[in-house]
């Protein structure tokens, strides 16, 4: 299998690393900074040599606000594109999004790594298999402060600080939105929220958010994001029909509890970061060799764009 790679930064190289792991070797990097590479990979200089390669699929990789340019002419050629989230920058890139996939023949796919940790994937068995009865109520928050997300680099200067580089907590953190999505349906009534900068961090990007909807599926959904919480936490906690679920990321555990403080089911999901990634890359060069349509696909993906350009136009952002 032949892989064409756009962007070869830290997600890059781990997507590099994965595909390795896969047993896929044949991989080209278009650069566009320095030559060679420490796996000793191929490399294009040209953008329109690299296109003219036969490549199964290209993953594009760059940072978000040329995800779209990127991947323009590949979409208009119908190519097979593994996307890094978000799929567009901004309303302008949303509806022409639209309009180029009434046409996409390829087998299209946004990199949402949340949707292959075990938890999340445990979360979605357990409510299919009604452990909880009707789910009422979802919450989903995810938090750390921004000066320790990258160690060694000036918060100030990086892509979470800086506005016309797809930065702020709605866009960057849009995986918690998704997630939902993959979960309990598209929103059926208006998203409420509030987004804004709060703190005193020198962002020129909103530090916290508040997204409330109900879902297609009848399910209360709130998304809190920030900047902000000193300490790393990312959860998940359900709210239903015969207990509550609170399930930490972090740490892959998942409890459910009771009404009356009975332990309905309790588990630790053994897991390692790059565990989600590399399952994400196996399912979609599975979906590739089988002719396999891939989710979330390109349609899919754009639903949680939509939810955040909502929060960020009603809030000014």
């Amino acid at each position: 299998m032949k892989v064409g790679l756009i962007g070869y930064g830290s997600i890059g190289r781990r997507h590099v690393k994965n595909l390795l792991a896969l047993g896929y070797s044949d991989i080209t990097l278009l650069r566009e900074k320095g030559k060679g590479n420490e796996s000793g990979l191929a490399e294009e200089y040209d953008p329109d040599i690299f296109a003219g390669h036969d490549f199964d699929f290209i993953i594009i990789s760059n940072p978000s606000t040329f995800h779209y340019k990127t991947a323009l002419p590949f979409l208009k050629a119908s190519r097979n594109l593994l996307i890094e989230k978000p799929l567009v920058f901004g309303r302008e890139e949303y509806t022409a999004m639209q309009g180029l996939l009434a046409g996409y023949r390829g087998l299209g796919m946004v990199a949402y790594n949340m949707r292959f940790h075990p938890c999340i994937l445990r979360i979605k068995e357990i409510i299919d298999g009604g452990l909880m009865g009707k789910p009422y109520s979802a919450r989903f928050f995810v938090g750390q402060y921004l000066p320790d997300w990258r160690p060694g680099q000036d918060y100030c200067t990086g892509v979470s600080a800086l506005k016309d580089l797809g930065g702020g907590v709605v866009s960057e953190l849009i995986h918690e939105i998704d997630m939902a999505l993959f979960l309990f349906g598209k929103p059926r009534s208006e998203i409420l929220s509030f987004a804004g900068r709060v703190s005193d961090l020198s962002i020129e990007t909103e530090d916290i958010s508040e997204i409330l909807y109900q879902s297609d599926s009848d399910v209360i959904i709130s998304v809190h994001q920030d900047y902000l919480n000193r300490s790393y936490r990312r959860t998940v906690e359900i709210v239903g029909e015969l207990g509550s679920m609170f399930c930490d990321l972090k740490t892959s555990a998942i409890s459910i509890i009771s009404g009356d403080g009975v332990i309905l089911h309790q588990e630790e999901i053994p897991f390692e970061r790059n565990d989600m990634y590399l399952n994400m890359m196996r399912y979609y060069t599975d979906c590739i060799k089988w002719g396999r349509k891939p989710v979330p696909d390109f349609r899919t993906a754009l639903e949680s764009v939509r939810i955040a350009l909502e929060v960020k136009e009603a809030n000014n952002l």
